[in-house]
């Protein structure tokens, strides 16, 4: 029998994984992957031309209307769009290491957070810079579940870095975690999306004024609804990937379970 070579039997096994990995049912999923960076670029171009061409603009605290248009900006771009990029890394790029993938999931989360906060920021500086009066915060339904879900997505974000990250957690611990913070993070996202349509219904009610006040049909009107169908149809893709059992990403041949930061080897 010939033997094989080394670098043979590398691309064998590279060669067999791209088979099992990418057979037909799991091309369905880097379809719906596709098909939600198409969606997500929707979302994008109809968010800005909504903002900037029919709503004025961004502004700060000196203009609390025009400042409080960068909430739906960042709270739609770190709480929904980030966070769909970060739960469906593992199984969009299913090729890549999972040292690679588990990184860009944590980088991606914490950017989230960060836009979040500022737009949290943004949010209650137009309500206590209002003129000719403050607005009072945390009076809406939205608010609170807005509250609620920050507050989950930064537990589950530094739950997440201190057991999967960071080298302490033992791997039975890590084992038992697992399936709670996949499942935390699926509801985490549909919290998210919750809040995002409610937070533009309640935009549209107060600001569409063509429509409340005219009963007129305006571009405005229409960027923001094709912003909220994109929005929908993002979501859609992402809880569609993330549902799904089947494309659980398989390890690598080359994988061993390791945190992104080593222990030192002499302690």
């Amino acid at each position: 029998m010939a033997s094989v070579k080394p670098s043979d039997s590398s691309a064998e096994s590279s060669n067999t994984v791209k088979m099992v990995e990418e057979g037909p049912y799991t091309q369905v999923c880097t379809a719906i992957y596709g098909l939600q960076k198409l969606f997500a670029l929707g979302m994008f171009v109809s968010l800005f031309v909504w903002i900037f061409a029919h709503a004025g603009g961004i502004g700060m605290r000196d203009e609390p209307t025009l400042e409080f248009n960068i909430h739906p900006m960042m709270m739609s771009i770190g709480m929904l769009f980030f966070n769909g990029e970060a739960i469906t890394v593992y199984r969009g790029v299913r090729q890549v290491q999972k040292k690679h993938t588990k990184l860009a999931h944590m980088i991606i989360q914490i950017a989230g957070l960060v836009l979040i906060t500022f737009g949290l920021i943004t949010a209650l500086d137009s309500h206590n810079y209002a003129k000719p009066k403050p607005i009072p915060n945390f009076m809406s339904f939205h608010s609170w579940l807005g509250i609620l879900t920050i507050s989950l997505f930064s537990l589950q974000l530094f739950g997440g870095i201190g057991i999967f990250a960071l080298p302490y957690a033992s791997m039975d611990l890590r084992k038992k975690t697992m399936p709670i913070h996949r499942i935390s993070g699926v509801l985490i996202f549909v919290l998210a999306f919750a809040s995002s349509m409610l937070g533009y219904s309640e935009k549209a009610a107060w600001a569409f004024k063509c429509w409340t006040a005219n009963g007129e049909f305006c571009a405005m009107v229409f960027w923001g609804n094709m912003f909220a169908l994109c929005m929908s149809l993002y979501a859609l893709c992402v809880l569609s990937i993330v549902i799904n059992p089947e494309w659980i990403r398989k390890p690598l041949p080359s994988e061993t379970h390791v945190p992104l930061v080593q222990r030192d080897r002499h302690e």
